[in-house]
């Protein structure tokens, strides 16, 4: 049990430095002009080196850049950081559940085991995914996967398992609930498939052992264990 406390502590902590990292990014998004790291650290309350580090995270995950902001005073001009634009939320905004329908319709027809090739299918998405490419610890590999769940809409919450100590990731929410109570096997399996990729591009000895569907009334669950993948459906 130590080593699960241990475990969620690390998590727990890089929760943190994510929150953080999100503050700045924040008051960067409040002003268009952009800010300076001592700016940033005064709106923040953190320390100039580490709004520099976030910003350095910031800048190479694509949502801030750097210029320098000159006054026209002598000595070096300090460098200003700016947002990056962000598509317009409502005018983004598109209605996908007739396409992953008719998606879900063409796996199950098409493949003799569609729960596999959907896995699959899910797991070059995870891979794919822009961001982080490594984590430094499995606790870190576990923030980041509930930081891409998060951000998919899946409501995510780490819990640890009562009868192996294991850690489990429970999803309280599904965005593309309609499809999988129609086609659970298909849709499940990208989703397990996602979870799988985004771990296997951070190159971390975790993965996603099993997705149990509607686990409970409060979501599925995605069971985590250290080593390869034992099973190739939900």
């Amino acid at each position: 049990m130590a080593g699960v406390r241990q475990s969620l502590a690390s998590i727990s902590a890089e929760r943190a430095r994510t929150a953080s990292r999100l503050r700045v990014l924040g008051v960067l998004r409040s002003s268009p002009a952009g800010c300076h790291v001592q700016q940033v650290a005064e709106r923040t309350g953190l320390h100039p080196n580490t709004v520099r580090f976030h910003l350095e995270r910031l800048e190479s995950d694509g949502l801030v850049s750097r210029h320098v902001r000159r006054s026209g005073e002598p000595g070096r001009p300090p460098l200003a950081y700016v947002a990056n634009p962000v598509p317009d939320a409502e005018q983004g905004r598109r209605n996908f559940g007739q396409l992953a329908e008719v998606l879900a319709q063409l796996v199950t027809r098409t493949n003799q085991d569609p729960a596999v090739v959907a896995v699959e299918a899910g797991r070059s998405w995870g891979l794919s995914r822009t961001g982080t490419s490594e984590a430094a610890n499995g606790a870190a590999a576990i923030a980041e996967l509930t930081a891409t769940l998060d951000e998919l809409g899946f409501a995510p919450e780490v819990c640890v398992d009562d009868d192996d100590g294991h850690p489990i990731i429970l999803q309280r929410h599904c965005p593309f609930l309609e499809v999988a109570q129609a086609h659970q096997d298909v849709v499940c399996s990208v989703h397990l498939g996602l979870m799988r990729g985004t771990l296997d591009r951070l190159d971390v000895p975790v993965t996603v052992e099993r997705l149990i569907p509607f686990a409970n009334t409060a979501g599925c669950e995605a069971h985590l264990t250290a080593g390869g993948a034992t099973s190739t459906t939900v």
